[in-house]
């Protein structure tokens, strides 16, 4: 078997490789930092676009129901304020 021998292998290497070797490592490391950096931007843009198109969805549907049934959306918040002023008072 033949041993080769690399750069990265030797273990007598010189100061100026290691301090190259240092400034690559810098270099990938604020390459590495740049790429999550900018993923994780990304990913909280989208989560925000969805999270604004469901608070439309369910506006929407909410502001439906009450259209098609205004004296049933009534009846329930004439309840849910009467139980909140019963639960308020008592406490």
């Amino acid at each position: 078997m033949n041993k080769s021998t690399t750069p990265n292998a030797n273990a007598a290497s010189s100061p100026d490789d290691l301090g190259q070797q240092i400034d690559a490592l810098r270099a990938d490391l604020a390459k590495l930092v740049e790429t999550l950096s900018d993923d994780t931007v990304e990913g909280i843009s989208k989560a925000g676009q969805q999270l604004s198109q469901s608070g439309r969805d369910a506006r929407d549907s909410a502001t439906k129901t009450v259209l098609d049934h205004p004296l049933a959306s009534v009846g329930i918040a004439a309840a849910v304020g009467l139980l909140l002023g019963l639960t308020l008072r008592k406490t």
